[in-house]
C-alpha cells in the first residue's frame, strides 16, 4: 500500500467525477456504439442476422457498466468479463460470424468511451498537469479493461465455435438459414415438415425451449426449434389443418404464463409460409422489447414494426409529431390520451367521448387545444399523428 499524495486525491476525485458524467450518458453512448458498429463494422451483420442485435445492445450496457465503477475507483479490471458480452460472444458462433468482426465492435465501443473520456476531461477546470495525469491514468485503466475482457470473450468465442462444430445442431441451423435464404431443404433432413401451416414463434426467457414444447403439445402442433442464444429461440409450430380466418389462431396462447415471451407472425402454408411468417415474428419481436405484455401478435403491431425498423428515427419522427404532448405535464397528458382515443374513433367526437368516458364537447375543446400546441389541424395531419400515437406507446410504455 502507498499513502495517496494530494496530487493523486485530486486526480480521484476527477475521475470519480467524469465516471459518473459517462454513466449518466450510458443510454447516448450505448446508441453511439451501436451506431458507428453498423457504419464500421459491416461483417458484425446484425441485420440478417437480428438475434444478435439485442444481444450486442445488452453487451454494451454490461460493458458500459463494469467499467465505470472501476474507472471511478481503483482502476482494476474486472475478474471476469459481463455475462452479457459472454452470451453475445457464443451467439456470435453459433450465428457463424467470425472473430475478429466481433473484436471490432470492441474497438468501436472502445473508442466511443474514450472520445468522450478526453472530452469531459478537457471541460474540467484543471491544470495542465492535473488534466495529463487524469488523461494518462483513466486511458491507461480503459485500454486495460478492454484488453482483460476481449481476452475472455476470445476464449468463449473459440470454446463455444468447438461445440457447435462438433454437433448435429449446427446443421440444423445451417439448414434452416439456407431455407430462409431462399434454397431448397429437405424436410425430412430438417426433422421437419414444410408442406404444412407454419406458425413462427421467437421466445425469450431462461425457460423458453420448456415453454415452447408445451405450448406446441397444448396446440397439437408439431414443433421446430432453434437456440440462437442461451435465452433465445425461433421455432415454428406446424399443422396440416389450416387455421380458420380470425384475429387470434389458437387459444393456447390465452394459458401461457411464466417468464417467456412470445413474438408470433400468422400461420402460413408451405416453404413460403415458413420463410413469411418467421419474418414476421421478427419483426413483431422489434416491438415486444419494448412492450411488457407476455405475447406480442404480428397482426397487432404490423405498423409499429415497421416503423420501428430504425428506433431512432422512429423517436425523431414521435418528437417532431408530436412535440410538446409528449411532455410530463399533466395536461399535455390528458390531450395526448384524448388525441389517441379521437383518431381511434375515426375523427368522431361523439364515439371518442364514449371511449374516453367524457362528453363530446369535452372531446371537441380537447382537440382544439392538441391543435393550438401543436400548431397544426388534426384532420390533415390525421395519419402521422395516428402512426406517433402508436409509436409513442410502445416506446414510452
Amino acid at each position: 500500500m502507498y499513502s495517496r499524495t494530494p496530487s493523486m486525491i485530486g486526480i480521484d476525485e476527477t475521475l470519480r467525477a467524469v465516471a459518473e458524467k459517462l454513466h449518466d450518458e450510458t443510454d447516448e453512448l450505448v446508441e453511439s456504439m451501436l451506431a458507428r458498429m453498423r457504419d464500421e463494422a459491416p461483417d458484425f451483420d446484425t441485420a440478417s442476422r437480428p438475434e444478435l442485435a439485442d444481444g450486442l445492445r445488452a453487451s454494451c450496457y454490461g460493458n458500459v457498466q463494469v467499467a465505470l465503477p472501476a474507472l471511478g475507483g481503483d482502476r482494476r479490471p474486472p475478474r471476469h468479463a459481463p455475462a452479457a458480452a459472454l452470451s453475445e460472444a457464443r451467439a456470435t458462433a453459433r450465428a457463424d460470424i467470425a472473430l475478429e468482426p466481433l473484436l471490432h465492435t470492441y474497438r468501436i465501443g472502445h473508442a466511443v468511451v474514450l472520445e468522450r473520456f478526453f472530452v469531459l476531461i478537457e471541460d474540467m477546470d484543471l491544470s495542465s498537469a492535473q488534466r495529463h495525469s487524469a488523461t494518462l491514468i483513466g486511458s491507461k485503466y480503459l485500454f486495460a479493461y478492454v484488453d482483460r475482457v476481449v481476452g475472455e470473450v476470445s476464449e468463449e468465442y473459440t470454446a463455444e465455435r468447438q461445440r457447435v462444430l462438433s454437433s448435429s445442431i449446427q446443421r440444423r441451423v445451417q439448414l434452416v438459414r439456407d431455407l430462409l435464404g431462399g434454397a431448397s431443404v429437405d424436410g425430412v433432413e430438417l426433422g421437419y415438415r414444410l408442406g404444412q401451416e407454419h406458425l413462427a414463434v421467437i421466445a425469450t426467457g431462461p425457460d423458453a425451449d420448456a415453454s415452447l414444447r408445451d405450448l406446441a403439445r397444448r396446440m397439437e402442433r408439431s414443433l421446430l426449434t432453434l437456440a440462437m442464444t442461451d435465452d433465445t429461440v425461433w421455432a415454428w409450430l406446424g399443422s396440416l389443418r389450416r387455421s380458420a380466418p380470425g384475429p387470434r389462431h389458437d387459444a393456447g396462447w390465452a394459458q401461457v404464463a411464466g417468464r417467456t415471451r412470445y413474438a408470433v407472425g400468422e400461420p402460413a402454408w408451405g416453404i413460403e409460409g415458413f420463410r413469411d411468417s418467421h419474418e414476421q415474428a421478427l419483426a413483431a419481436q422489434r416491438v415486444a422489447t419494448h412492450l411488457p405484455q407476455p405475447v406480442t401478435h404480428y397482426d397487432d403491431v404490423a405498423l409499429e414494426a415497421t416503423l420501428l425498423c430504425d428506433v431512432r428515427a422512429a423517436r425523431r419522427f414521435v418528437e417532431r409529431e408530436l412535440g410538446p404532448l409528449t411532455s410530463p405535464d399533466p395536461r399535455n397528458r390528458v390531450l395526448l390520451e384524448t388525441l389517441g382515443g379521437y383518431l381511434r374513433s375515426g375523427l368522431n367526437a361523439a364515439a371518442a367521448a364514449v371511449l374516453l368516458n367524457v362528453s363530446d364537447r369535452t372531446v371537441a375543446y380537447r382537440v382544439h387545444g392538441v391543435e393550438d400546441l401543436l400548431g397544426r389541424s388534426v384532420l390533415a395531419r390525421s395519419a402521422e399523428l395516428a402512426a406517433a400515437v402508436r409509436l409513442y406507446g410502445v416506446l414510452n410504455p
